[in-house]
């Protein structure tokens, strides 16, 4: 991949680039990576954005969702857009020599990470497939993506350029997930045949790209089987219904 240009990022993530002065490291060896950009907080997820102009209290519960707490949209969940973070119920995901409880501890954290801002966000009020709000907040997305936090994507074709270059920057700096290598891309889902009507899928993201993609499937699987797709990273399947509640013993 060719190195770009700076001046691309946008002021608020740029300024965060500037204050960088330390290397990034890992989790268990003197702090989390991109701590030097993005200080995290000890926020139990609690910050707020300004939304549509209005501040609005939120909670954050990884680092790409939230619940509203007050305002016009209050009690809503949210799915924020061109964004991804590691899943955070539990010791799930796995590639290159990370472990799960590493990327666990990574993808916990990064709830602060987000809650370390106040961002600038909008939304149309339109919804997604599981009835959360869609939201945008370019700002949160590039500064998560650029100190590992997070990974761009995108369900239709390449994810936004701004993204992809502060997420090569990332992986070029081994920062936060790609502090051990850059897998070719990252499973993000995977659902059992005997899940539902839909039967048996599994999706994946290009770690280049952002591009989402799915290959359907007829396997049954067991709860905490772990399951590979051929870009070189896994993901435990645990079903909705148990990764809250009634968790089972590999998220515990």
């Amino acid at each position: 991949m060719t190195k770009r240009p700076i001046l691309f990022l946008s002021p608020v993530v740029l300024s965060l680039l500037i204050a960088c002065a330390t290397p990034p490291g890992a989790p268990g060896g003197g702090g989390l990576p991109g701590e030097a950009l993005l200080q995290p907080v000890d926020s139990s997820g609690w910050g707020s954005i300004l939304l549509n102009g209005v501040k609005t209290k939120v909670r954050w519960s990884d680092g790409d969702s939230f619940k509203i707490k007050d305002g016009a949209y209050e009690g809503s969940g949210v799915r924020l857009m061109g964004f991804n973070t590691l899943e955070s119920y539990g010791p799930v995901h796995r590639w290159g020599s990370w472990s799960t409880k590493d990327l666990y501890a990574l993808a916990a954290a990064s709830k602060n990470y987000a809650a370390a801002r106040e961002w600038t966000c909008t939304t149309s009020g339109e919804k997604e497939g599981y009835g959360r709000l869609l939201i945008d907040c370019p700002d949160a997305a590039e500064a998560l993506i650029l100190v590992g936090h997070a990974h761009a994507f995108s369900m239709k074709g390449e994810a936004a350029s701004d993204l992809l270059r502060a997420q090569e920057r990332a992986q070029r700096a081994r920062r936060g997930m790609w502090a051990r290598g850059v897998p070719q891309s990252i499973v993000t889902s995977v659902h059992s045949s005997d899940e539902g009507k839909r039967g048996g899928y599994n999706r994946s993201v290009d770690a280049s790209s952002g591009e989402s993609s799915v290959r359907e499937h007829r396997q049954n699987y067991a709860v905490c089987e772990e399951v590979c797709e051929d870009g070189g990273s896994c993901l435990v399947y645990v079903p909705f219904a148990q990764r809250y509640r009634n968790k089972p013993d590999c998220l515990k």
